[in-house]
């Protein structure tokens, strides 16, 4: 089937301009939905030239989150949502949370890291202006969808508690009568 995408027919390319439109659309109403508070724009120099070096950046920057999460629980509202760039920079957006922006850079400091508050109205302008084709880094293989060129830690949820059903116990059908003194 030919590369046209139709309302009734998505290629999925990341190539594709309409795909990378619908795509940040529902990466904001995500967003939107679970994580809108205190939200950046956030960018990170990354100096790599190789996606196994991004690949291992991920690693790195997911330990740095979880180690806060486990130390502070006001990092557990923290979600990061970034996508490599051709120019080897780290674009995204974070939704902080209570985390403040200080707080924020100096935990991201082992990378040159800015940030920039934006508005939740503009979410879906500011998620298409950094995944568009034409700044995206493709591998040489051009995959289909954005997994291999973004890191997504999304907030910490606990689990649903569970009450454990109450143990009926079994009453016997035969119920015998007490026995009277008197």
């Amino acid at each position: 089937m030919g590369g046209v995408c139709r309302s009734d027919h998505r290629c999925g390319q990341l190539a594709c301009v309409k795909c990378a439109r619908r795509y940040a659309g529902g990466v904001a109403r995500r967003m939107l939905r679970t994580e809108a508070l205190n939200l950046c724009v956030v960018e990170i120099n990354l100096a790599r030239s190789s996606f196994a070096d991004f690949w291992s950046w991920r690693v790195e920057a997911r330990n740095v989150v979880d180690y806060r999460r486990r130390t502070d629980r006001w990092w557990r509202d923290l979600a990061v949502s970034v996508w490599l760039n051709q120019d080897g920079m780290m674009r995204g957006i974070v939704a902080l949370g209570p985390v403040t922006p200080d707080e924020f850079l100096t935990v991201f400091s082992r990378w040159p890291t800015t940030l920039r508050p934006i508005k939740p109205s503009s979410l879906r302008d500011e998620v298409y202006a950094i995944v568009q084709p034409s700044r995206l880094a493709f591998p040489a293989l051009p995959p289909r969808r954005y997994q291999s060129l973004k890191l997504t830690i999304a907030t910490r949820r606990s689990a649903p508690k569970t009450i454990p059903p109450l143990s009926e116990k079994a009453v016997s059908r035969y119920l015998e009568p007490m026995p009277i003194l008197l």
